[in-house]
């Protein structure tokens, strides 16, 4: 998953369906979208708290995206990527935005075969939440593909990583290792909720 505003991965600020927000609790005075970089939206809500004192909560507004979970021959798939906004190269699962028209299930497809080079038979949706919930306005799904089969991998042009892959025991191990990232942590432990680790 890559965020960039470059002419590959200039993404449409429209709210995605699966982005919905739920009507507020508390009353909502002005809501406002004080910058929009192709990528992410940032503004602020001003809202008046349950005091009746009024307060501004800012808030980045970017898409869904999906991280997936694909195990093939006793091995879970990683990507090898290096994060310009970290500073540090990290093993992450696969995964990316889910483009305007797409499930959580279809963009995980997608992205697998775009990032890893497989296409999968089946996905399913292990869990869906909110990410970061002080700040962003960011929805994340957690999908598990299985019955991979090879594919040309056909990656945006700001994506530099490197397929990467390790047996199901040593997963949660290689998850855990600095750096590392939510997004990997969350698919790997919801993976050995699952069973889906199991040697």
């Amino acid at each position: 998953m890559s965020g960039s505003d470059d002419a590959a991965g200039d993404r449409s600020t429209d709210t995605h369906e699966l982005s919905t927000l739920a009507d507020p609790e508390w009353p909502v005075i002005d809501s406002v979208a004080e910058y929009d970089t192709g990528w992410f939206t940032g503004g602020y809500d001003l809202v008046e708290q349950p005091d009746g004192s009024e307060k501004r909560y800012y808030w980045a507004e970017l898409p869904p995206a999906a991280v997936i979970v694909a195990v093939t021959d006793g091995e879970l798939l990683f990507v090898e990527q290096y994060r310009p906004t970290i500073r540090e190269t990290q093993y992450e699962l696969p995964a990316g935005i889910v483009e305007p028209d797409e499930s959580f299930t279809e963009a995980a497809a997608r992205e697998l075969q775009e990032e890893v080079g497989f296409v999968p038979d089946e996905t399913e949706l292990l869990e869906e939440f909110w990410c970061s919930t002080g700040l962003l306005r960011h929805r994340r799904g957690i999908v598990l593909a299985t019955e991979l089969t090879p594919a040309e991998r056909t990656l945006d042009s700001n994506e530099f990583l490197v397929p990467k892959s390790v047996p199901v025991e040593a997963a949660l191990s290689v998850a855990r290792s600095q750096p590392t990232n939510d997004a990997t942590l969350e698919g790997v432990l919801l993976a050995k909720e699952h069973g889906i680790l199991s040697a």
